[in-house]
């Protein structure tokens, strides 16, 4: 049975290349793996299927309430298969409850099977986890989350509201949850983000630094498998992936009440604010 395995996080921490790039290197190991986006851009899988058209599955769902799912799954060059859930209009029901029943279907439909899929990772988009982000976690579809972040406090409270709805959502039970963190701008603030790993109980998976072979890739629409596969970046995340197929140990989550959460940035910002200053006092005494 295909492995399940959610990407979350705010807008702009990269988790969308980060999904696509390690989809990529577990395909370049011989694993066969579907990659779901529910973005409204259809950017999810971009750097896999390129310039190749996608049909956005739900879209056309909701207009007849019956499609083949093996028509909006596509194959790309980089061996990992994609589909797009697409979006919906303004205003009008949540786009994530699609994953749960697009889920339903690639087993009903035979699709896992007939891909021989080992894993399925999900893009899941939205800044803030509702009902419908977490249904998934909820009714057993996914077996594992990935939070990533960036390192800015906007991710830190999103990565953290996230969860605490996990946390509502598998009541007593653990959940295998894991963070990456993604392009941090300095040691300090990775310093930070493995302390507040320790207090909400959750390992770090990765920690991503800045690689221009990475960046450069995006913009061109690939993966960096596929511009720089001898990179330092492309080991990286080689490396990550081959952390991918070990099993993980769920744990009880613990992340920051509200008011904790808040004194704590506080904390951080000040801090980050020292840094700052200290360190523009040294660039003025050897200019």
């Amino acid at each position: 049975m295909a492995q399940r395995i959610c990407f979350l996080g705010r807008g702009g921490s990269g988790k969308s290349t980060v999904a696509q790039n390690l989809g990529h290197a577990l395909a370049l190991k011989g694993y066969h793996v579907l990659l779901v986006g529910n973005d409204i851009s259809l950017s999810s899988t971009v750097l896999l299927r390129g310039e190749a058209d996608i049909s956005p599955a739900l879209e056309d769902y909701r207009e007849h309430y019956e499609i083949d799912l093996n028509d909006y799954v596509i194959p790309t060059p980089s061996g990992v298969y994609c589909l797009e859930l697409g979006s919906i209009d303004p205003g009008v029901g949540c786009l994530a409850r699609g994953v749960t029943l697009i889920d339903e279907m690639l087993d009903t439909q035979g699709v896992s099977n007939s891909l021989q899929l080992d894993f399925i990772l999900y893009d899941i988009s939205g800044e803030t986890p509702c009902t419908g982000y977490i249904l998934p976690i909820r009714e057993g579809v996914m077996q594992r989350c990935i939070i990533v972040t960036n390192g800015s406090f906007a991710s830190v409270t999103t990565a953290n509201s996230i969860l605490q709805a996990i946390l509502r959502a598998a009541g007593a039970d653990n959940f295998p949850v894991q963070l990456i963190v993604n392009n941090a701008p300095c040691a300090e603030t990775k310093d930070e983000l493995a302390s507040y790993a320790r207090r909400a109980t959750i390992e770090i998976l990765a920690s991503l630094d800045y690689c221009k072979e990475l960046e450069y890739s995006s913009l061109a629409g690939k993966t960096v498998f596929d511009t720089a596969p001898d990179s330092a970046c492309a080991a990286h995340l080689r490396a990550v992936a081959d952390d991918l197929l070990l099993s993980t140990i769920p744990t009880s989550l613990t992340p920051f009440p509200r008011r904790e959460l808040v004194a704590w940035l506080r904390c951080w910002q000040r801090r980050e604010l020292a840094r700052r200053l200290a360190l523009a006092d040294t660039e003025a005494c050897d200019g």
